[in-house]
């Protein structure tokens, strides 16, 4: 009874700490677009709609602040206990084969990836299913790079060189959504099931030292394994042919409360039904296969396996609450701020400042963000702070999207950006310590997770539709997820490299003081030797 009782405070203490982060994560946003509604500056945005979409923000924040509970001590545990133990098993070819596995099944578990691939004019459960293999073929790549003890940047070096390569025969129309693919595979189930999978497998290793920068980079692999495998299957696939329609939302519509009430009621039901089943269907294969997992080769204490599972539960009602609030409140508001400021020619300017400031706040309401600044501060002990990560990557993204409200409105070619963007942050990778530049590449896709997909992303799907009317808007407005997670790439590496240099400047100083320009030297000869 009293372990039951110090469980439970334990919970109720780590929900309220969770729950005051998610609110003043949220909170900006809603600052936002409620200045947007009392100035009028968006047209014909109704009182309705605006109230139901501060209903859906404070379920964003309950439903944030259980998943951040559950997830610490489910997914991030399962991915640990498999992690430490699968090196143990010594046969690369049991290594290999979980590997993907565990790669795939977390994929087709990412709820913002199928939010993405609805919204493309492509077969969803194709899309989602070689964007899965993609996944797990390259977390592979970077299990095989720690055990093996291989070179990051190198390796980096080689895939991207590989994306640009293919990107020179891929159809421009779908190049965008190649890119978008590998951000959106990294998100609330993906990123703390693969950042702790990789502590594990890093911490069972015999790399010593290099457990802390093995840490990271699995995820930045993840990334990069879709935009690959995505670019392969637009070869195949007639782009030409891709269909976009925009979201119609009964809450944009309704200019007036009367009968208003029983519509929301009925949608946010249906919504939450269908989140229900979706993200059940998405997580019950990675829960299925922890279980078969354990009970084959761990063979876990029965309480470790029922708190995992209490926590997943956490896990999954808070990711349902999450992403039926987003998709019934987010997603048709931010499309509807888009479409308003996209439809006068004049508003490019402040489109590029609200949506930096959507692109800002929004990522600090990313689950997964959270997981892997704490992560971050985790391994680092201590000497990395999970603030200053998290400022930093805020900044970055909102930089992002406001360069992808820019290229949206003129619409030229996204390799503008991703040509010189990856040129910089691979060019860092050399001057930075090895650790930085996992974590770099970790959180691009970290940042690029479900309020990219739902709420930044159709900010700009409105914008580039009406600034050019319905013209060219798979082009011109996808790739805005690519460009949210290639910012933090070049700005954490910054970090690194300003470090480097301050050390340096620092240690010049100490050598100074200890040692003037006429200080007497001593200098010792060794004995020749005959």
């Amino acid at each position: 009874m009293e372990a039951n009782a110090v469980s439970k405070t334990f919970f109720r203490s780590a929900f309220l700490l969770k729950l005051r982060s998610s609110f003043t994560s949220v909170i900006p946003i809603v600052a936002v677009v409620s200045i947007l509604f009392f100035t009028g500056i968006v047209a014909d945005f109704g009182f309705p709609a605006y109230i139901s979409f501060l209903i859906c923000s404070a379920l964003i924040v309950l439903g944030l602040s259980l998943f951040n509970v559950g997830s610490e001590a489910s997914m991030s545990a399962i991915g640990k206990i498999v992690g430490e133990s699968l090196f143990k098993k010594r046969k690369i070819f049991f290594v290999v084969a979980t590997t993907f596995i565990i790669g795939v099944l977390v994929t087709i578990a990412e709820p913002d990836l199928k939010v993405t691939a609805s919204q493309i004019g492509v077969d969803e459960v194709l899309l989602i299913a070689i964007i899965s293999i993609g996944v797990g073929l390259f977390v592979v790549f970077g299990v095989l790079r720690i055990i093996f003890n291989k070179n990051l940047n190198i390796m980096f070096i080689c895939f991207y060189g590989l994306v640009f390569m293919l990107a020179g025969i891929v159809n421009p129309k779908f190049l965008p959504i190649c890119f978008d693919s590998g951000g959106v595979t990294t998100g609330p189930v993906t990123v703390p099931f693969i950042l702790a999978f990789g502590a594990g497998l890093a911490a069972s290793t015999a790399n010593g030292g290099r457990s802390g920068e093995d840490s990271f980079g699995l995820t930045a692999l993840a990334s990069v394994g879709p935009i690959i495998t995505v670019m392969v299957l637009s070869l195949f696939l007639d782009a030409d042919s891709l269909t976009f329609g925009m979201t119609q939302s009964f809450v944009i519509d309704a200019k007036t409360f009367d009968g208003f009430w029983p519509l929301f009621f009925a949608s946010a039901g249906d919504h939450f039904l269908a989140e229900l089943w979706m993200v059940g269907i998405a997580i019950a294969p990675t829960t299925i296969f922890f279980l078969v997992y354990d009970l084959v080769f761990i063979k876990s204490r029965r309480v470790r396996i029922v708190k995992i599972l209490i926590n997943m539960l956490y896990a999954y009602f808070g990711l349902v609450i999450f992403l039926a609030a987003v998709n019934l409140g987010f997603l048709p508001v931010a499309q509807e701020v888009g479409e308003g400021l996209g439809a006068s020619g004049d508003m490019l300017g402040i489109a590029v400042i609200i949506g930096a400031a959507f692109g800002l706040f929004g990522v600090l309401a990313e689950p997964a963000v959270h997981v892997l600044v704490h992560q971050i501060e985790v391994i680092s002990e201590g000497t990395i702070k999970s603030m200053a990560v998290g400022l930093v990557m805020a900044l970055s993204v909102g930089g992002g999207v406001a360069l992808a409200i820019i290229r949206a409105y003129y619409g030229f070619s996204i390799l503008y950006y991703m040509i010189p963007g990856y040129i910089i942050a691979l060019g860092l990778s050399f001057l930075v310590p090895k650790i930085y530049t996992a974590m770099a590449f970790d959180s691009g896709g970290v940042a690029s997770g479900p309020m990219a997909s739902t709420f930044v992303l159709p900010f700009v799907i409105g914008f580039a539709y009406q600034s050019s009317d319905g013209v060219g808007v798979a082009e011109n407005a996808f790739g805005a997820i690519a460009m949210i997670a290639l910012m933090p790439l070049i700005v954490i590496q910054g970090m690194g490299l300003y470090a480097n240099i301050k050390r340096s400047i620092n240690n010049y100083i100490v050598r100074k003081r200890f040692h003037e320009d006429d200080d007497l030297v001593i200098i010792s000869f060794e004995e020749a030797k005959a």
